[in-house]
């Protein structure tokens, strides 16, 4: 499952999401300032990242919105925007 994760509703998608051992992660908008304790895979959109000028850890990793895409085409997505 895909999470996309937004800082107004991180608490519950990230709960939601550590329920789940296939889950995939994306920071999008301010959910970028977050760095969550999961075992997943985890992702931040580049663009919010470098308007927010943020520092990821090096467990995040950046994608496009064209690589975002792609993930919600391959997925089936939970939306916590």
């Amino acid at each position: 499952m895909l999470y996309l994760i937004d800082e107004p509703m991180a608490d519950i998608g990230l709960r939601t999401a550590a329920d789940d051992p296939e889950a995939r992660v994306v920071l999008v908008q301010d959910g970028v300032f977050l760095s969550p304790a999961l075992d997943a895979e985890l992702y931040a959109v580049e663009k919010d990242v470098d308007v927010r000028g943020v520092d990821l850890p090096k467990e995040i990793e950046e994608i496009t919105y064209d690589d975002l895409i792609d993930l919600i085409v391959e997925n089936e997505v939970k939306n916590f925007v």
